[in-house]
């Protein structure tokens, strides 16, 4: 029998980045609204890729909706299970303040159904209320393995008393802290992307620990054909011969800061050698921002704010690119860099996330500062004026995050796990 891998995601369909747009996938529902769901989440990335590599596993993708009235599930052409189950708001009381989740009773119903089934419970982040109520629940039945994979710098709340804080906050973080330690307990495995994080898991849980990325598709970010195509390209985005294109990319969320970003480039906005590029969507309100801020970018030639694309339009603005961009505060591993690398692109970055560590072992790649913005111009003016740094090697690069060896890495823990619980 195949071992079946549940996904249960903390968070819901991203309605609210294109309120108007129907997903990917989608089902209309009597009163003429719809739900449905973008399969570009990174669990039915990983999903398609594990399932590429083995024909051992059977992979499901469960993710909290409140707009789902039913469980909606589709499969697709991947072998990926993607199932929307009905979700609503909940108070948990992590210390003494109550703290809002969403919560799918539904879910914890079908959990229970399969406990006697070969599975590996998969939750994706650390400090979920709702991952609280689950491990609580069926981690001291001990009736199937659990892994949690963090996708972000990851920070334990005994951390964060080091900081300012209001008195009642200090309460909260100590019972976190001890609710923390408690409940990862029932976990099997936990892994992080970056050396950082794996340290401040160490302080919540004494299990194991394994360090793995996600990925990306290294047959598909390739470096760009010809020059010719390069050329056409920059031209139908209307980018002036020897202009340095910048490129970033990502969603308009605050901790991609690329407020700051355009507030860097505003230096340059009397030179006529350089261009910003973002790319990607958020909601209205911070997408209206950007659009403000990069405005007289945008009349003067010297920045583009591009809407949200994927796949090949995606790839054209690497191919278009000289230097890739990331200004994170912090980042797991940046998969926006590692389609860079796979392009053959430079990378301008904050020292944050584990694809910062790899450009910092091997030396290349240029970093700012995450906090100190007025030395962004500063790196943006010597690249402009002293030449590009230099990239990470591909085949480095294509080792560490190319989706194959990527899924063999989080297949050798399924493998571990299955064997130890089901013999």
């Amino acid at each position: 029998m195949k071992c079946l891998v549940v996904n249960i995601m903390p968070h819901g369909p991203a309605y609210h980045f294109a309120p108007h747009v129907r997903p990917d996938v989608a089902w209309e529902k009597p009163d003429g609204t719809w739900v449905g769901f973008w399969p570009r989440e990174w669990p039915d990335l990983l999903g398609e890729a594990v399932l590429k590599v083995s024909r051992e596993y059977e992979w499901e993708v469960w993710q909290p909706d409140r707009r789902a009235d039913r469980i909606y599930s589709k499969t697709l052409a991947s072998g990926v299970t993607h199932r929307l189950f009905p979700a609503s708001e909940a108070i948990y009381r992590l210390g003494l303040r109550g703290v809002k989740d969403l919560r799918s009773s539904e879910m914890i119903a079908r959990l229970e159904e399969l406990v006697g089934t070969p599975l590996v419970l998969h939750l994706h982040g650390i400090r979920i209320p709702f991952y609280f109520e689950i491990l609580n629940r069926f981690g001291s039945k001990k009736k199937f393995p659990i892994f949690i994979v963090g996708h972000g710098m990851f920070r334990a709340p005994a951390s964060e008393l080091l900081e300012v804080h209001r008195p009642v906050t200090y309460a909260c973080l100590i019972a976190e802290q001890w609710q923390l330690r408690k409940v990862l307990w029932h976990v099997d495995v936990i892994s992080e992307q970056a050396e950082s994080a794996l340290r401040e898991i160490k302080r919540v849980y004494a299990g194991r620990i394994v360090k793995l990325t996600m990925g990306c598709d290294f047959d598909f970010w390739i470096p760009g054909p010809t020059p010719m195509v390069r050329e056409a390209i920059r031209r139908r985005l209307h980018i002036e011969p020897g202009q340095k294109v910048f490129l970033a990319s990502g969603n308009f969320i605050p901790r991609k800061r690329f407020q700051e970003l355009i507030g860097a480039f505003r230096e340059f906005i009397g030179r006529n050698d350089v261009v910003l590029v973002i790319a990607g969507h958020g909601d209205a309100a911070m997408t209206d921002q950007l659009a403000s801020m990069i405005k007289p970018l945008e009349k003067s030639g010297r920045a583009i704010l591009h809407p949200y694309v994927d796949g090949e339009r995606l790839r054209d603005l690497y191919w278009a690119a000289d230097v890739y961009v990331s200004v994170s505060r912090d980042e797991g591993s940046s998969v926006g860099i590692m389609k860079a690398m796979a392009c053959g692109l430079p990378i301008l970055t904050t020292p944050v996330g584990e694809t910062s560590e790899r450009l910092q072992r091997h030396g290349v790649g240029k970093f700012i500062p995450t906090h100190c913005y007025e030395d962004w111009p500063v790196a943006i003016g010597e690249i402009l004026d002293k030449g590009l740094p230099e990239p990470l090697d591909r085949d480095i690069a294509q080792a560490a995050y190319d989706w194959p060896q990527v899924a063999g890495r989080f297949i050798a823990v399924y493998g571990d796990l299955c064997r130890a619980h089901f013999g």
